[in-house]
């Protein structure tokens, strides 16, 4: 007993200081078959183009030469009190977070952009340590394709699962690694993913054997894609906010207004300005005329050899774009999409959105040599008229024996007799058809797995919910503002995971619903052991040519996608003419709470839906005047957050949660866990405190004793840890 509490207090007195270089190679953890992995995370915010200097606990600006491509740091000489530039060594450049060239404030995991990638075993309890050491944010943490079940308060939504991990707490999450396949981690709460608070989450897996077997790999790649704004993220969300976009290239800029973007569709792409792409935190930003404002800033390089075969695990973290991924000169074949895998297809590229995963291979059997690996924007239009060019960023894929040289390579030309495949468009049809390009929804994509799509054993188990996500204002607030249902949700002032709804907003039938407009905590209910069919549509006010495809994701689920709908496009150049009839509007401007124009579609019965070998998925594109119809099972109890995944939409707003099942249903979270909420309290009830309320060492103590051995032991120890850590950290001091 008394030597592992020697070896507590030695942890405790213990400071562990790393900071570590992503590697976006997928190292395979050992032993294969382990049951717990344990990680320490720290929170704080950190400078792009800096260098930081451990002993002093301080930073230099970097500059790089944009024409020389020459690295200096920018030092105070205090015998000529001027700022020179210092050449820097190759050490001090490796350790500078270069992103896009431009200095940046940032907030990073262990100081590392992207944050550190998990690769664990299926099965395995996966334990994260965060510590917050920003200055005045609280943090929370999601894993996101972790379904959590029977933890739903490990979800990592602050203030929906948990409450935030406030600024020099810890907050220790634990979770079985329950779902195979490529996710992610990231930040949920306010805009920190934008900041760069995010990483990959590989669950790898010991047996597929029910599965087409796939290629033997030569080596796994990870590849996070990042739309990068050069200002902060919240500077960002307040120009939505307050419908200020169109200077976005600078509120003192009086020359220059940011142009409307628009897709293939003529639909919009969204309101904010394209700065720069990130491939793994590294990327450039172009000026108007597509020159590199500085093309000696890095570019993420992937290594390989010739004709040997290579997965790559591509997660989008964006803010809002989606991109299109292509590799020139090479075929891709995709296998999986968040983390389930599919019948092989192949494509010339595919569509991501923010919050999706797909993993794809390539064989490098072309000559050896380097070749740019793409993610373009999609946009074809600015302020109507088409584009040059879409805005882009690149990694290079370098064969061994190559010289070490940028590409020179072009990307496959689409033609007549040799059309390209794009897969996952949030569109029907891509451009004119002088594009060449077939466009393959996700929703036709197939799945290898031995599995059925869940059917109800009789009415009384069976729901269906007709959910719209579309912009929307109020009578007084004209203005498009992100919403669900008509509903704008607000957090709630206590985690409903924990409290129950205690700290929910109210909806009130007086203020929401229909051709109403609220804000307030808004949520469904779904019965345990029910199947559930969700119609997730983007219709109404803020659709047609106003609206934004919304990439929706489901926590505690992965679900099946068994159709989507489009609306109407211009048979001449695919642009957008008219929402899809299949849900009817009528004169409703909202067009909220509407079902199928076809009431014997009800209960699971319209037409064409692929009960078969679906796509199961938890990111799911929801065309602007079309829908998706998903299904699963409610087996899963717990408040899970249901939203668009363009960070800047959900913070507005468009956002709900499932209620599944009672609170009562719901496993409780385990003793000790932090609970938050209001406080408010009458004059009278602070004069009584002032009265009784006393803070002497003897009241001190007499609450610990009054809480009985075990607490007044507590405080005991706890005073001597404190003792022994201030000794160690003496001791530590001294050795330095």
């Amino acid at each position: 007993m008394s030597i592992k509490i020697l070896v507590i207090l030695s942890v405790l007195c213990t400071t562990v200081v790393t900071q570590e270089t992503f590697v976006n190679s997928v190292p395979v953890p050992y032993p294969p078959r382990q049951d717990l992995y344990v990680f320490n995370w720290t929170v704080e915010h950190w400078e792009t183009m800096f260098l930081y200097n451990k002993q002093r606990e301080a930073g230099t600006p970097v500059i790089i030469d944009s024409l020389t491509g020459v690295y200096s740091k920018r030092e105070y000489n205090s015998s000529s009190q001027s700022c020179e530039l210092t050449a820097m060594s190759e050490d001090e450049i490796s350790q500078v977070t270069t992103a896009d060239g431009y200095h940046r404030r940032t907030t990073l995991v262990n100081k590392q952009l992207p944050g550190p990638t998990i690769v664990v075993w299926k099965g395995a309890q996966v334990a994260v340590t965060v510590t917050n050491k920003l200055i005045q944010e609280g943090v929370a943490i999601h894993w996101h394709g972790i379904t959590q079940h029977n933890t739903p308060w490990m979800d990592g939504v602050g203030s929906v699962s948990q409450c935030p991990i406030s600024p020099g707490e810890s907050f220790t999450y634990r979770f079985t690694a329950s779902e195979g396949g490529t996710h992610w981690w990231h930040a949920h709460l306010g805009t920190f993913r934008t900041d760069g608070l995010y990483g990959a989450l590989i669950v790898l897996e010991n047996d597929t054997s029910s599965r087409p077997p796939l290629p033997v790999f030569h080596q796994e790649f990870v590849m996070l894609l990042h739309d990068w704004q050069r200002e902060d993220s919240l500077d960002t969300y307040l120009r939505v906010e307050w419908e200020a976009t169109r200077f976005s290239h600078g509120y003192g800029d009086t020359n220059t207004c940011r142009k409307r973007l628009t897709q293939a569709d003529g639909t919009d792409l969204g309101p904010v300005h394209f700065t720069s792409g990130l491939i793994n935190g590294k990327g450039r930003s172009y000026d108007d005329n597509d020159n590199a404002e500085n093309r000696f800033v890095p570019l993420e390089k992937f290594s390989v050899e010739g004709n040997m075969t290579y997965r790559f695990r591509v997660i989008s973290a964006a803010m809002m774009f989606p991109f299109r991924v292509s590799v020139d000169q090479h075929e891709l074949t995709l296998i999986a999409t968040d983390g389930d895998r599919i019948v092989e297809q192949t494509a010339e590229s595919f569509i991501i959105n923010t919050g999706e995963r797909y993993d794809f291979y390539i064989t490098t059997d072309q000559t050896p040599g380097n070749y740019w690996i793409r993610a373009d924007t999609i946009e074809l239009y600015a302020d109507n008229m088409p584009v040059n060019r879409q805005h882009h960023t690149e990694a290079i894929l370098h064969y061994e024996g190559a010289p070490d040289a940028e590409p020179t390579s072009q990307r496959r030309t689409c033609t007549a007799n040799d059309t390209c495949v794009v897969v996952n468009c949030p569109f029907r049809q891509y451009g004119d058809q002088s594009m060449h390009i077939e466009c393959l929804p996700v929703s036709e994509l197939r799945s290898p797995d031995n599995q059925f799509v869940p059917l109800p054993e009789s009415a009384d188990k069976w729901e269906e919910h007709f959910i719209n996500f579309h912009f929307a204002g109020s009578d007084i607030n004209p203005g498009q503002r992100s919403s669900v249902n008509g509903h704008r949700f607000v957090l709630p002032s206590s985690p409903p995971q924990v409290t129950g709804d205690r700290g929910l907003v109210p909806c009130t039938d007086e203020l929401c619903g229909g051709e109403k407009y609220c804000d307030c905590s808004y949520h469904v209910t779904i019965t345990p052991g029910n199947v559930v069919q969700m119609v997730l549509y983007n219709m109404g006010s803020g659709a047609g040519l106003a609206g934004t495809g919304h990439p929706v994701h489901i926590h505690g689920h992965h679900f099946y996608v068994l159709d989507m709908g489009f609306p109407e496009y211009n048979s001449s150049d695919g642009r957008y003419s008219s929402q899809n009839p299949d849900i009817d509007c009528g004169t409703s401007e909202r067009c909220n709470g509407k079902r199928w124009a076809d009431q014997s579609w009800e209960g699971g019965n319209k037409p064409g839906l692929n009960l078969r070998d679906p796509p199961m998925k938890d990111t799911v594109i929801v065309p602007v005047g079309g829908y998706v119809v998903i299904r699963f099972t409610a087996d899963n109890p717990g408040w899970w957050f249901v939203h668009c995944h363009i960070e800047i939409h959900q913070v507005e707003g468009m956002a709900m949660m499932i209620r599944e099942g009672t609170q009562g249903q719901m496993n409780p979270p385990p003793p000790g866990f932090p609970t938050c909420g209001e406080f408010h309290w009458s004059s009278a009830e602070f004069e009584r405190a002032k009265k009784g309320y006393s803070t002497s060492w003897t009241h001190t103590l007499s609450v610990a004793a009054g809480g009985g051995i075990g607490a007044a032991v507590g405080f005991i120890v706890g005073l001597g840890v404190g003792i022994i850590c201030y000794e160690c950290s003496k001791k530590s001091a001294t050795s330095k």
